[in-house]
């Protein structure tokens, strides 16, 4: 029988191995739902610390290590949405890009025209604009309530805002 500081090497050993491969994946979720890299690379550092000190309660009967680590990264994910206020300046937007607190501006110098651009959309594509920039809520809340993935989210919103910003040329 192995001593108590062989099994903790074998088990840190283990752990390791496990980050290694599943870190690209974890990451790159992690990635998708967040803003920059800087954000993701905290949060996934947070999820494998929180991963690390919980490692005992992983079962690899009932998940991969990549999924346990992803669910950790949701938690983290939520506590980060929770602290978070981002504020980027309107100089370091891209063009394409619509915020909640542009609307206002736009719905009252060009209602007519934000409506003709909306008609544009298939309902469920107004949908999420609408959740999105005129009720402000994240991608991640969008998708809960939706019951979709975020990315499909992200992906239809930029369908939907691509289909307007042709319309409109």
């Amino acid at each position: 029988m192995g001593t108590r500081r062989e099994t903790h090497n074998r088990d840190e050993q283990y752990f390791e191995r496990l980050y290694l491969e599943s870190f690209g994946q974890v990451y790159r979720y992690v990635l998708s739902c967040v803003s920059d890299a800087r954000s993701a690379e905290d949060i996934t550092a947070e999820a494998y610390l929180r991963a690390a000190r919980n490692f005992g309660r992983f079962d690899e009967t009932r998940a991969r290590f990549s999924t346990w680590v992803i669910a950790i990264a949701r938690n983290c994910l939520a506590d980060y949405f929770k602290t978070t206020t981002t504020t980027i300046s309107l100089d370091e937007l891209p063009d394409d890009v619509i915020t909640v607190e542009d609307l206002p501006t736009v719905l009252n110098e060009d209602a007519e025209l934000v409506r003709s651009l909306l008609a544009t959309l298939s309902k469920s594509e107004r949908a999420i604009v609408r959740m999105r920039y005129l009720e402000g809520k994240r991608n991640v809340q969008i998708a809960k309530e939706l019951g979709i993935n975020q990315s499909t989210v992200a992906s239809r919103l930029q369908r939907a805002l691509a289909k307007m910003r042709n319309t409109a040329i």
